[in-house]
This record gives structure tokens, C-alpha cells and sequence, in this order.
């Protein structure tokens, strides 16, 4: 207690520190081998030299998430919240601001304290009910941790309440906030996006074909502009993958099903946790881990034989100097690419997108509706459940095919077979045949991209 009490009181004497959450990496044995941990700590940095001091309060994280979450994400989420707790303290109490004049350490936290950057976080941050209620309930695990481990001076006032999880419903201690909540009626946030279908043609009976075209649309921009992602972003479309289980693909990781190239007949992805093999230059991979590894069916499209295809030869061909011989995806420096960069390619891509809509007669509509609202890449999922939705799969198919983990059991997998063999019969593919069912929707058409795809169809004798 009397560290935690002299270190604070030396740091905020001098006002030249911030806390600052930092990823590490350890080792540690695991079934008689040593490997190597990810993990999350909480440190002090100097403002000056850019040093960071590891701080004992790291033991929150290790006691509460570390050994049971078992996911680095959940371990950085919480310290992404609770080090801005304790900068506004801090900040406070540099200032000699009432209410904190008496701080000298962590041991006088009072629940007026957590109340007031609540507060701050719904008048200067608009903080949303739902984000406000995550940070309630990691402060309120914190002060319990402070308390439990003899660091608090005054007891918090805590209540007992219910909290619903996947599973169950447990019991949780809550301070007892008093703030002012968020008005949210008041609040102008931009929706986010779930689809590439655009609200004027949301209720529309032609939205399967609809929202092909548009992922044809942002697919060509992406063949163009941002060709190191194209196959990458065609897969989350294609087979719901989060960008993290894109990054980790190795090209043996691609199945090509029923003996014809570039998954013609089907693809099926071997999603497995590949950080120790590709991404040993970092060492916060937080948005790099699998959630669920698995084998991964993708629908079967055209387009995404394609862009495999030219990935393959194309792509791949012109990186120079590449640091690991079966990555599938690099960036411009040779390396397997990480989920930041794949992120900003993204980005990139957007933005261009955005760019053609504006600049393109007649679409001005289009680019209010895709400008308008909040989409990243992993919006790729959510088309993918849509198309999985719309073309007749009940949820618990739809879950499978997007490999939740709650789905695996041997019934899922018997699932998975039936729905990955009906899937050819339920998606109407949308060719240039069937643009007389959208004609009159004034939707964009890419011949020039799809005479290439056919070219390409003929060279595997397959018809597309």
C-alpha cells in the first residue's frame, strides 16, 4: 500500500506523467513448453523522455482479465478506460482543483471522483448509454479491486445488481453513480453501416441482386485503387471474416474445393491464430487474434474467383522482397501485413469509393447515403449475414456459416455441410443477364470488370 501511496504522491507532485496502458509480451510454461504471452500493462510515462514505468496497478488487469478473459482485447478494452479515469484525476489534481486537493494517491479515490469524469464523458465526450454503461461497470470493478486489495482509505458505496450475460445472469457490485446520464435524443450520431444495400432499396425485392452489384461496385475500386486488400475485403464479403482472421491467412490456407482452381466449386479457408508465425515484430496484437478458429466456406461468386486469381498471379508477384515466403497479404515494406495497415488500406479504399460516387453523374444520392453513415471493414460481415438472411437461411444456419463459436457442436457441423451444399442453389448470382430486373433502379454496371470475369471463367471451363 505504501508504494502504490509514494509513487502516486511523487508523480503528481510534478505533474510530468500520464498513465498509459502499453502491450508486453512474457514467458510462461504451457503443457511443459515455454511460450510466448501476450498481455496488457498499465504503466507511467514521462512526458519528457517518453520512458514508461510499469505501475503495480497492472495487477487489475492480470487478476480480473488476464487469467479469465483469455483474450489480450478484453484486457486493453479495460485499460483503454481506466487509464483516461485516472489521467482526468490526475490532470485534477495537478490543477488543485477542488475535491482533489486531499489526493495523494490511488488510496483516496472517492465515488465522487468516478461520478465526475462519467460526467465529463457525457458533457464533453457524448458518451452513449451503452458506452457509459461499460465504463460504470469497469470503474466499479476497479473501486471493488482497490477495495478488496486494502488500497481504498474509504469504503465505496456499492450496490448489488444483475447483470445479464451470454450465459447467465450474475450478481455484481455497482457504485452508486449520481451523474447526469446522456440526453440521448439530443445526441446526432451517424448510424452504422451494416450492409452495402443503401436505404432507398432496403425494402426492395431485388436487394439480393441490388447489393451484388454494389459489391461488384466497391470490389472493382478495390482492384484498382487498393489491390494488396482486394481479395481480402472480396473474403470478408464473401466469408464473413474479421479482418484479424484475414491478416492471419498463409496461401495454403485457401482450399480450392472439388478439384477446379481458385475455388470455382467452392473455397474453403483454414482460419487458425498464425500471430506466432507472422506477426512476431509486434508487440500488441490485439486486433490480430482469431476469435474462433475454424474452417471457414465462402459463397461461391465469380468475382471472388477472380480476385483470387489475380491476387495469386497479379498481386503477390509484385511484392519485392517479401519477409515471409506464405503470407498471403503484405505490406509495402515486404512484411505480412498487420490488421493497422489492412485497416488504413481500408480506409483508403473508402474514401476512393466515396470519391467515384461524388464524381460520378447521378450518384450524388449514392454518396450521402455510403458518406453519411459509419462503415469499416468489417462491414464485410455484416453483408455476408445479410446475403446468408436474404437467401433464405434461418439464424442458426447463418451462424454457422459465419462460425460463431456458439454454433460448434456436432449438430453445427452437419449444418454447415447441408447449408454449404445448398448454397450454389440459394444465391442467385447476379450477371449481366439479369441487369433487366434492376434496370430501372438506375444502379451502376461494370461490363469492363465483368468481361474480364468471364474471360477468366472460360479459361477454368467453368461457366459463370
Amino acid at each position: 500500500m505504501s508504494f502504490y501511496k509514494s509513487l502516486e504522491a511523487i508523480k503528481m507532485e510534478f505533474g510530468n506523467y500520464r498513465f498509459v496502458w502499453k502491450a508486453i509480451k512474457y514467458h510462461r510454461k504451457q503443457g511443459g513448453e515455454i511460450v510466448n504471452t501476450p498481455a496488457y500493462i498499465i504503466g507511467l510515462e514521462d512526458k519528457i523522455t517518453k520512458e514508461v514505468f510499469p505501475h503495480p496497478i497492472s495487477h487489475f488487469l492480470f487478476k480480473n482479465y488476464h487469467r479469465s478473459s483469455g483474450s489480450v482485447n478484453t484486457e486493453l478494452t479495460v485499460a483503454q478506460i481506466i487509464v483516461p479515469f485516472l489521467n482526468f484525476v490526475l490532470d485534477k489534481v495537478n490543477r488543485e482543483l477542488t475535491e482533489y486537493t486531499e489526493i495523494s494517491g490511488l488510496g483516496d479515490l472517492r465515488e465522487c471522483h468516478a461520478n465526475a469524469y462519467l460526467q465529463y464523458c457525457v458533457d464533453e465526450k457524448s458518451n452513449k448509454k451503452k458506452t457509459l454503461e461499460i465504463k460504470e461497470n469497469i470503474i466499479s470493478k476497479f473501486y471493488k479491486y482497490l477495495w478488496d486489495e486494502k488500497i481504498l482509505k474509504h469504503k465505496p458505496r456499492f450496490n448489488l445488481v444483475s447483470v445479464r450475460t451470454r450465459k447467465e445472469i450474475r450478481k455484481v457490485y455497482k457504485l452508486d453513480f449520481t451523474y447526469k446520464k446522456t440526453d440521448e435524443t439530443l445526441l446526432r450520431e451517424r448510424v452504422k453501416r451494416k450492409d452495402l444495400v443503401p436505404q432507398n432499396h432496403e425494402s426492395n425485392e431485388n436487394r439480393v441482386f441490388i447489393r451484388l452489384e454494389y459489391i461488384r461496385e466497391v470490389l472493382y475500386v478495390a482492384k484498382h485503387e487498393t489491390p494488396d486488400i482486394a481479395f481480402g475485403v472480396a473474403l470478408q464479403i464473401f466469408g464473413g471474416l474479421r479482418k484479424g482472421e484475414v491478416v492471419n491467412l498463409i496461401r495454403t490456407a485457401l482450399k480450392s474445393q472439388n478439384g477446379q482452381e481458385y475455388g470455382a466449386e467452392g473455397l474453403v479457408l483454414l482460419i487458425r491464430d498464425r500471430q506466432n508465425d507472422l506477426f512476431t515484430r509486434f508487440n500488441d496484437v490485439s486486433t490480430m487474434q482469431v476469435k474462433n478458429p475454424r474452417d471457414q466456406s465462402c459463397l461461391i461468386d465469380p468475382i471472388l474467383n477472380y480476385l483470387y486469381k489475380h491476387h495469386i498471379e497479379v498481386v503477390l508477384k509484385k511484392v519485392k522482397k517479401p519477409r515471409h515466403p506464405n503470407a498471403l497479404f503484405y505490406d509495402s515494406e515486404g512484411n505480412p501485413m498487420s490488421a493497422d495497415t489492412y485497416d488504413k488500406r481500408f480506409l483508403k479504399l473508402k474514401n476512393s469509393y466515396l470519391g467515384m460516387l461524388l464524381g460520378t453523374p447521378g450518384r450524388y444520392q449514392d454518396y450521402l447515403d455510403f458518406s453519411q453513415t459509419k462503415w469499416r471493414s468489417h462491414i464485410g460481415r455484416g453483408v455476408f449475414t445479410n446475403m446468408c438472411l436474404d437467401v433464405g437461411f434461418n439464424e442458426k444456419q447463418t451462424a454457422v456459416l459465419r462460425g460463431d463459436r456458439s454454433t460448434q457442436s456436432m449438430e453445427s457441423y452437419f449444418d454447415i455441410i447441408t447449408a454449404t451444399f445448398n448454397i450454389r442453389k440459394a444465391l442467385n448470382l447476379l450477371s449481366p443477364d439479369k441487369l433487366d430486373k434492376i434496370s430501372d433502379l438506375n444502379m451502376p454496371s461494370n461490363r469492363k470488370m465483368w468481361k474480364e470475369v468471364k474471360e477468366f471463367g472460360k479459361g477454368l471451363g467453368d461457366k459463370f
